[in-house]
């Protein structure tokens, strides 16, 4: 069950960033495109279950680039950090930190 729920909340979370195309146009010629960006997110979640790697990644995207989340979606998110126990190392979170 809570693999399933991890699963459909990343792509939904996906699936707003995919709908932001013009946001995705400003990202830098080094990097991936947009489109090649959410298709390896997408491998990520639903080929390869790597859901860690599919939630930094996205967590990443959304840090550097303004792409915006309605609140439900921003809520799928954060169960998703923390169903899977996802820490940071800043200062400020060491409150949050049950290690």
């Amino acid at each position: 069950m809570t693999t399933h729920l991890i699963k459909a909340n990343l792509l939904a979370v996906l699936t707003e960033i995919r709908n932001q195309p013009e946001v995705g146009a400003g990202f830098p010629a080094e990097l991936q495109s947009h489109e090649e960006m959410v298709e390896q997110v997408r491998e990520y979640i639903e080929d390869a279950d790597e859901f860690g790697i599919a939630y930094e990644s996205l967590v990443c995207t959304l840090e550097r680039f303004p792409f915006q989340l309605c609140s439900p979606t921003a809520i799928k998110l954060l169960e998703v950090g923390l169903l899977m126990r996802f820490k940071t190392e800043l200062p400020g979170d060491t409150l949050f930190d049950s290690r």
